[in-house]
C-alpha cells in the first residue's frame, strides 16, 4: 500500500510576549476571512493578551 502524501503547513505565529519576552500560551484560534486565523495568546509572565492575525499557511 502506498504511503499517504503528507503536506507540511507553516504558520508564522508569535511565540514570545512583545512586552516582556516571556512565553505565550494559546487561548483560542478562530477562523477568519480568506483562510486566515485569529490567534488569542496570553503571556505566562505578565498575563497580557495578544491577538495575532495569521495568514493562510504556505504549503511545502
Amino acid at each position: 500500500m502506498a504511503e499517504p502524501a503528507v503536506k507540511h503547513l507553516t504558520y508564522s505565529v508569535r511565540t514570545r510576549c512583545p512586552d516582556c519576552d516571556a512565553e505565550l500560551s494559546i487561548l483560542s484560534v478562530i477562523n477568519g476571512r480568506g483562510g486566515s486565523e485569529y490567534w488569542a495568546l496570553q503571556c505566562v509572565a505578565c498575563h497580557g493578551v495578544h491577538l495575532d492575525i495569521v495568514d493562510p499557511p504556505t504549503r511545502h
